[in-house]
């Protein structure tokens, strides 16, 4: 499953220690599901500006809506979202997990997202 692989680098360190050895994946598998209930996501899309990327962020998810799109994240963003690069940051509560991109082909359905939800955004 491609979000446990995500959040590993983030929970087997801290697991590792607190055991004072290996866990099992049955220990991992249940941190997994530990840390993944308490999961927010933030979508940010990027522009590019000059010969830099500009991320914006223009949707926020509950773990709940991740829930929906979990199977296939890249579909998802596609259907909703269209076309672009993406990044969904995970959050525990506040603490970052971790970042992962997405680059679904198509025309972008987002661009009216930029305005209403970032500060800072720039003209499209």
């Amino acid at each position: 499953m491609w979000i446990k692989q995500a959040f590993r680098d983030y929970y087997k360190p801290k697991l590792r220690r607190e055991l004072k050895r290996n866990p099992t994946q049955e220990e991992m598998d249940r941190r997994f599901g530990e840390i993944y209930n308490r999961i927010n996501c933030i979508l940010l899309v990027g522009i590019y500006k000059g010969v830099g990327l500009q991320f914006y962020e223009i949707a926020r998810f509950t773990k709940e809506e991740v829930d929906g799109f979990r199977g296939g994240p890249e579909e998802y963003l596609a259907e909703r979202f269209g076309g672009g690069w993406f990044k969904l940051n995970f959050y525990e509560g506040p603490t970052f997990i971790v970042c992962v991109n997405f680059k679904p082909k198509g025309a972008p359905k987002w661009k009216q997202l930029i305005t209403e939800k970032s500060e800072g955004s720039p003209p499209l």
